[in-house]
């Protein structure tokens, strides 16, 4: 059951160092800061992508007890980049606090006229407890910045002069003076609903009632036996009295015994039936009870998260088809329970489509390749290698011929661009179009990409990368270790390489191997993709030309959401602008942009 609270949040604004969140949904409360020692342009992706990761990482528990909890922020923050961040979590079952706090991080009580700090958390470490509430307990939590700036004689006099909503208001003003961008609290108030915990309360009662029913089932089979079996004794009894003369009368007897005998017969085969149904009510009452609340859930993570949503919906279909064995075949039971899996699979089907797209849009035409980098976006033309320089809605800023024919693949930085074609690998610049060849002979190559100075190339000569470094252009093996790829498509770089190889995305960082894996997709990538991302990025966005799909893939592996347009099986390019959520496809020798 959600704790009724009343609650309010307050949130600093994020520089160019520093940023902060105070979120609350599904009896989750959140407050996180995050900074970085300096400006390096992606801390609200860095932050935002920590945040995304808690939710998961909380989401997927099936037990919220407070060791998984703390367990689930434990694994939020093992990967996170090592810049300096506070978070306190909380959550309410019941009338009991679950807290967890990483870092540095405040939880304080106010009780009555009491108020104090409850915990407090250090750096580098995860703590966390549990207590139980009273109604009209005040939680504060609060990053570490925040209760500096806040201390508690100034927030104990707030609390007690003005309700909960209006306390956002007052203290906005006195976050926003001089603020470092790391102050974020979240106030709540706790608050007990009599009817909804009688309510709960008797729901137990109930299903516990009817547990102990099933549970003395077999002693009432025990008691039909017996009685059917005093009933037989019975019938004999008055069988063997029956005098041999007066047949008539005799007759009359035997029929009237006989008569109540099947009548009794029949009641006991009616309540055996009765005693069966009754069990598998409760049953059902039991497997509805755990999974009703998970499918509410799921539902509510489509607005946050439709990736971690599906992986939700998909688990708990596989536990509800688990239990269906569990009910008696064809019963009343059995399709209550399969009406419901049938909710579930509606909606995984629902998120497996994705979202149809309906707003695209025709920028520019004769073009065979698009690429969007460093807030450039470029059109190739591919037969004669001439480049167009575009703005976001398509009009020609730029152009500039190359002469290097028969583009096969194209790769930018913030001052070059790269195409493979008839001349080899050419390399223009930005700046005032000048063009060089840089690497005359290279081995077959299906995909390009700049990181830094540096270019590389996917070779399917030798399923490997070749490294091109800056300035000489010289090759060499980007890999380290002994890696094999199987049939690689596609490459993007984002500091990490990474690769669609085999109907997989592998993610490599200084040439060895990362583990990754992929959740909440489930028609797989074909071989027949290509994939997408870029520096400061938060997601990594494959075109899957055999489903018609653009895929966006979060980079701890969880499934954001696809979006569906028929022609996308034509495509030959893509690229996509994360900051203004548009991607850019070429269909048909023509640029095209829609929004996800």
């Amino acid at each position: 059951m959600e704790a009724n609270v009343l609650l309010s949040k307050i949130v600093s604004s994020p520089t160019d160092t520093t940023w902060s969140q105070a979120y609350s949904t599904l009896n989750l409360y959140i407050v996180l800061s995050i900074m970085s020692d300096e400006s390096s342009g992606n801390i609200v992706s860095s932050g935002k992508e920590l945040f995304e990761k808690l939710q998961r990482e909380y989401f997927s528990l099936d037990e919220k007890s407070l060791k998984n909890i703390k367990k689930s922020v434990e694994n939020a923050i093992e990967s996170a980049e090592k810049k300096h961040i506070s978070i306190v979590l909380a959550t309410i079952n019941g009338n009991i606090l679950y807290l967890v706090i990483a870092s540095g991080g405040v939880a304080v009580l106010k009780r009555g006229d009491k108020i104090g700090t409850i915990a407090q958390g250090e750096a580098e470490q995860v703590i966390a407890f549990s207590g139980k509430l009273i109604p009209d307990d005040t939680v504060i939590l609060e990053t570490s910045d925040f209760s500096k700036k806040v201390p508690i004689k100034k927030l104990s006099e707030i609390l007690d002069n003005l309700e909960v909503s209006d306390i956002s208001e007052t203290l906005a003003p006195i976050i926003h003076e001089n603020s470092i961008g790391t102050e974020a609290a979240v106030v709540l108030r706790y608050k007990k609903v009599e009817e909804d915990t009688q309510a709960e309360t008797d729901k137990h009662i109930e299903v516990d009632q009817q547990i102990t029913n099933a549970q003395e089932e077999p002693i009432q089979e025990e008691r039909r036996k017996s009685l059917f079996n005093k009933i037989k004794g019975l019938f004999l009894f008055f069988f063997n009295k029956l005098p041999v003369g007066n047949l008539g009368r005799n007759k009359l007897i035997l029929l009237a015994i006989v008569v109540l005998a099947v009548i009794l017969f029949v009641s006991i085969i009616f309540e055996t039936r009765r005693q069966e149904n009754a069990r598998y009510e409760t049953l059902l009452a039991k497997i509805m009870q755990e999974t009703q609340p998970k499918y509410d859930e799921a539902l509510a993570l489509i607005k946050l998260n439709k990736g971690l949503a599906l992986v939700e919906f998909e688990t708990l279909k596989k536990t509800l088809e688990e239990n269906q064995g569990k009910l008696k075949e064809k019963s009343n039971q059995a399709k209550k329970l399969d009406e419901f899996i049938g909710k579930v699979e509606n909606e995984i089907g629902k998120l497996s489509t994705g979202s149809t797209v309906t707003n695209q849009k025709q920028l520019f035409e004769n073009v065979g390749f698009a690429q969007f980098k460093e807030e450039t976006l470029v059109a190739i033309n591919k037969s004669s290698g001439k480049i167009f320089v575009l703005s976001k809605e398509g009009e020609s800023e730029e152009e500039f011929d190359t002469e290097n024919k028969n583009v096969e693949a194209v790769a930018a930085n913030a001052s070059y661009i790269f195409l493979l074609g008839d001349s080899g690998i050419t390399r223009t610049n930005k700046s005032n179009g000048s063009t060089n060849v840089i690497v005359e002979n290279p081995d077959k190559t299906v995909t390009l990409d700049a990181f830094g100075n540096n270019l590389y190339g996917l070779s399917i000569d030798n399923n490997t990368i070749d490294k091109y470094q800056a300035n000489s252009y010289l090759r060499s093996d980007y890999f380290t270790d002994d890696i094999l790829l199987k049939k690689p498509i596609s490459m993007t770089i984002d500091g990490s390489i990474w690769i669609l190889d085999g109907g997989k995305i592998r993610k490599f960082t200084r040439g060895s191997e990362d583990n990754f894996t992929v959740s909440g997709l489930t028609d797989g990538i074909s071989s027949d993709s290509i994939i997408f991302t870029s520096t400061d990025y938060t997601n990594l966005y494959i075109l899957d030309k055999k489903t018609n799909k653009v895929i966006s893939i979060s980079k701890d592996g969880t499934l954001n959401n696809q979006y569906l347009w028929g022609n996308l099986s034509k495509s030959t390019s893509f690229a996509v602008d994360e900051k203004t959520g548009k991607v850019f496809v070429v269909i048909d020798n023509k640029l095209y942009s829609f929004d996800l």
